[in-house]
């Protein structure tokens, strides 16, 4: 038997074993503390049910609907695990390190379109993919800047161009690990513009 309940901060569904009742655990998705909650007597599992039909001597499952987001109203792109928003949330992390080696200057785009597709399904998804969109517009005019320091010393301070990929590296290696492991990660040095 399992409890089936939803986490209050994010609204992951999650499934447990019954024993765990009344424990504390940690939702996988956004790392919030939660008493997990007694079991309802609807909660108990279904008795198989036979019928004349051919069908007969396997168990139905009770479908359950995916949970809806608290937002928009639209189902939620996440699994019970959370799976599918720690993955979205990690690409959008990553995805500024990859437009990095790629596309140049162009690494804002994977956060900007992750946001832009996931902000009303996902609180954990959205936030995350808003925080790594504010992290690469912050390092665009940090270059930009740097680019105009460069030229206003002559030269002398276009080795301060080298601070952004620096920076873009690192944490484009330790948001997505942190991100992954279902904590919500929040940059340093981050101008949030969004």
């Amino acid at each position: 038997m399992v409890i089936r309940f939803k986490c209050p901060q994010c609204g992951n569904e999650l499934e447990v074993p019954a024993a765990s009742e009344g424990k504390k655990a940690k939702c996988p998705a956004c790392s919030n503390l939660m008493k997990i909650p007694t079991q309802q007597p609807d909660q108990q599992s279904e008795p198989e049910s036979h019928s004349n039909d051919p069908a007969a001597g396997r168990s139905t499952e009770r479908q359950i609907p995916p949970p809806l987001s608290h937002q928009s109203g639209l189902p939620q792109t996440s699994s019970q695990t959370g799976f599918d928003d720690r993955t979205l949330a990690t690409l959008a992390h990553a995805s500024g390190l990859i437009g990095m080696f790629t596309a140049g200057f162009l690494g804002f785009l994977g956060p900007l379109v992750i946001y832009l597709m996931c902000r009303e399904t996902s609180t954990f998804v959205g936030d995350q993919a808003k925080e790594a969109l504010n992290f690469q517009i912050s390092l665009f005019i940090f270059s930009i800047a740097m680019l105009g320091v460069g030229m206003l010393t002559c030269g002398f301070g276009f080795p301060l161009l080298f601070i952004a990929p620096v920076m873009q590296v690192v944490f484009g290696i330790i948001a997505p690990l942190q991100v992954w492991s279902g904590k919500n990660y929040r940059y340093p040095i981050t101008l949030r513009l969004i």
